[in-house]
């Protein structure tokens, strides 16, 4: 056998030896990295979940309080007395999305020229700490359809 042929073949079995995987240093550095992401990345993606939540319980309380509202002006002029109003249940569908959910109607008489009432719907809501959250509240005015002298 030809010596150059055996010293290529040795050459060339220790250079992939010397090239056959990560050390151990580099698989360290890789964890490294990916955890740093990782603990980067996992409460953002909580945080947006969370105040996607909150956004949606939001938009909940809004549609909510215009159905009270919407409700309560259909009512005849003689219903409408200052004072609070009596508020239906609300489904179970809903008590999910609001947990510990308060809702209120109450009618406050305006002074001026036409007699005019004013209906405030507010709702409330637990958040995940069991704390009620800030009132979310709209507003409708009725006016009296008799005539002023």
């Amino acid at each position: 056998m030809n010596i150059r042929k055996v010293h290529k073949e040795i050459m060339r079995c220790q250079s992939n030896l010397q090239r056959g995987g990560f050390t151990i240093i580099e698989m360290i550095g890789t964890c490294l990295l990916l955890g740093i992401l990782f603990s980067m990345t996992i409460p953002m993606i909580l945080l947006v979940a969370r105040e996607r939540r909150s956004a949606e319980q939001r938009q909940f309380a809004l549609q909510q309080a215009a159905n009270l509202l919407e409700g309560a002006t259909k009512r005849n002029w003689t219903d409408l007395e200052p004072g609070e109003l009596s508020v239906p249940d609300p489904d179970q569908d809903l008590k999910a999305v609001l947990p510990g959910l308060q809702q209120s109607l109450v009618v406050k008489q305006l002074t001026s020229e036409i007699e005019t009432r004013q209906i405030i719907a507010s709702i409330r809501w637990q958040n995940r700490a069991g704390e009620l959250v800030s009132p979310l509240r709209l507003s409708a005015w009725v006016h009296s359809t008799k005539e002023v002298p």
